[in-house]
Parts: C-alpha cells; structure tokens; sequence
C-alpha cells in the first residue's frame, strides 16, 4: 500500500527511484527491549528496518561482550546509544557512552563496541546496506 498524498503519482516526484518499503515503521524502544529475552552473553541484534538503502538493527550488547576491532568496507554505520553504557573505540581511543551519545563511523575507519559496567542499548543504521554475507573486516 503506497503512502503517498493522494494527489501525489510517483511519475510526477522529482528524484524518487523507488519506493522500497512502501509503508513507514514507528518503533517503541522501551516497549522492544522490555520484551527481548538477552543471551547470557554477546550480542543481541535484530534487524528491524530493511530497505535496498540502508538497514537499522536494534542492539544489545551484554556486559562483559567486546563487539571486536572490525572496519566495514561498503558501509557507513551509525551508533545512537539508546540505553546502559559501555565504550566506542573512536580514531583509536576508546570513549565512555552513555543514552544520547551517537557514533558516526564512516566506512574503512577501525572501531570497536564494548558494554563494561552493564548492558549496552543501540541502534546500528548501515548506509548503504550491508552486503549479502556482511563487509564486516575483523582485525585480530
């Protein structure tokens, strides 16, 4: 179902190239991460938003769980911390955060999430989309 105006056709928009998903989402995070059951440890990660554009995964990352240095190679990935706090490993330091911080980490730079004290709450938003079978480049 297209949720366009009414008096609006695609033929007549200036730049649109699809309309890939055709409906919106509003997601309640309270509600979402009330719900989700936790691995004991690791990383909980759902993807929630799928488009041929971009992708959101919503985020936990359990105390205790390093993500792993890792660069992407076709992606720019966004971090929104939406609850807990951990660490971001940002141009080679790691930076304390906490709900309210955002991460920009444009592709081919290294970086790194680890939850210390307690749970990690984030939303991932890749743009581009992620690849078939990731871009995901561990550094060891």
């Amino acid at each position: 179902m297209t949720t366009l105006a009414p008096s609006i056709t695609p033929d007549l928009l200036k730049g649109l190239i699809d309309s890939t998903p055709d409906t919106a989402i509003l997601l309640n995070l309270r509600e979402y991460y009330g719900q989700r059951v936790l691995p004991e440890a690791g990383l909980d990660s759902e993807v929630v938003y799928d488009c041929p554009r971009t992708q959101l995964m919503v985020r936990t990352a359990v105390k205790g769980t390093s993500i792993g240095k890792h660069f992407h190679t076709v992606c720019d990935e966004y971090v929104i911390v939406v609850g807990g706090s951990g660490e971001i490993l940002v141009n080679g330091e790691w930076k304390p955060v906490k709900m309210g911080d955002v991460h920009v980490c444009p592709r081919g730079i290294v970086h790194d999430t680890r939850a210390t004290e307690e749970n990690l709450q984030y939303l991932s938003i890749f743009t581009p989309h992620l690849p078939p079978g990731t871009d995901i480049n561990k550094i060891l």
